[in-house]
């Protein structure tokens, strides 16, 4: 009897390498294909720190087996958020202390390499980008007729699964879905505070371990601090224009660093406190521009009826990609969990290749995903959206202090 057809996992990212060692626990064959050239961190997914949640992404890491890997870099001591308008009022400092659930940061950097190390070095295909994914000529059920085809000339076929974990910009989305992420009208500018700094010791006082969130009228700026001490600063605007970060344009910080930052001040930021603008003044490079884009949640509903591709589903921002709200990682892992679930479920404990078994786990795997997905997505866009505005800061506080008093009455 020949060995089962290999799993295809398009996308090396937290959600794919999740799935990936679940599938290696299991004894259950597959290859990931991912688009950075090596292992390195590259500049596109080094990224800043994340919260991890009991229930989703620390569940989906205690059921792959790596606790205790995670363990080594969690910082439980981050789990602190401090709020402020834009003329540093209504300040306010949430921690958790007191929450049955603690939400320790890590590094997306660390993450990562705790998942790419659990899994075979030689089940993961390096320089893989996606460029399209098309039904072959010939028999087979499921996926085995799916062709990948890669940026570099390569094709892949016949496997038993084909899973795309492969972002925002999701190359097997449109084999199950036409809906396509839509800019928000927010950017966000990504800059760094190093010890050096002159605003070090500020951010220190202000952010300490954790994240921060100024918030004014169509603009937010956040920090975050990380695992080397140094901190992250987020300068957000909404801006429909987004020539304005291209070549060429006034904030084009890829070409002209100081030109952009005199003009992001004088546009954005003039009317803010002393004390935050000096953050923005003094932050450092590398800067990265990023638009944040979201899908529609009405592609989530019951009546939007998602195409059946044999064999194909998706994860994480592949899947759902909406605007920052604390879950996006979190639920992609989740995302992976389940899948796995769900396919194990139908194989019955072994690794027989059964397309009906892949397809109807993908079937039950995705009715409970969309309905997650449409509940994550209103989420972010309603949480982000609430960053924005000129009253952000006070609604921010009621709904932290909102938690305050629920966990304060349940323990009365």
């Amino acid at each position: 009897m020949s060995a089962p057809a290999p799993i295809a996992i398009i996308g090396g990212g937290p959600c794919g390498l999740t799935f990936a060692r679940l599938l290696s626990r299991a004894g259950i064959n597959y290859v990931v294909f991912e688009r950075d050239d090596s292992p390195e961190p590259q500049d596109h997914h080094s990224g800043g720190t994340l919260d991890l949640h009991t229930t989703t992404g620390i569940a989906a890491l205690d059921a792959a087996g790596l606790r205790a890997e995670f363990e080594n870099f969690a910082r439980y001591e981050a789990a602190v958020f401090t709020v402020q308008d834009a003329q540093g009022g209504n300040r306010y400092r949430a921690d958790a202390e007191g929450d049955e659930e603690q939400r320790p940061e890590i590094d997306r950097v660390q993450l990562r390499k705790i998942l790419l190390d659990s899994v075979p070095a030689e089940r993961v295909k390096w320089g893989k980008t996606l460029e399209s994914i098309s039904r072959g000529e010939g028999g087979g059920k499921g996926a085995k007729r799916w062709v990948l085809k890669f940026k570099d000339g390569s094709e892949e076929s016949g496997f038993r699964m084909v899973v795309g974990c492969d972002g925002a910009s999701s190359a097997v989305r449109p084999l199950i879905t036409p809906a396509k992420p839509q800019y928000s009208g927010k950017t966000y500018i990504e800059g760094r505070i190093s010890p050096s700094n002159p605003q070090y010791v500020a951010a220190q006082d202000l952010v300490g371990p954790g994240n921060s969130a100024a918030m004014g009228a169509g603009r937010a700026l956040l920090l975050q601090q990380m695992s080397d001490r140094s901190y992250r600063a987020y300068i957000g605007i909404e801006e429909s224009d987004t020539s304005l970060t291209r070549p060429g344009g006034i904030l084009d910080f890829a070409t002209d660093i100081e030109t952009s930052r005199t003009a992001l001040l004088e546009r954005y930021y003039a009317d803010w406190a002393p004390h935050l603008r000096a953050f923005i003044e003094d932050a450092e490079a590398p800067f990265r521009v990023w638009p944040l884009y979201t899908l529609d949640v009405e592609a989530f509903a019951p009546e939007a009826q998602w195409t059946r591709a044999p064999g194909v589903t998706l994860l994480g921002d592949a899947a759902h990609v909406t605007l920052p709200n604390g879950e996006g990682v979190n639920l992609a892992m989740l995302d992976a969990l389940k899948l796995f679930e769900a396919l194990t479920a139908e194989l019955g404990g072994d690794d027989g290749d059964d397309d009906d078994a892949v397809e109807r786990a993908i079937v039950a795997y995705e009715a409970d995903m969309r309905t997650r997905a449409q509940a994550h997505i209103e989420d972010g866009i309603q949480m982000c959206g609430m960053m924005f505005q000129a009253d952000g800061a006070e609604k921010m506080i009621a709904f932290f202090k909102s938690f305050e008093d629920a966990a304060k009455a349940q323990a009365s």
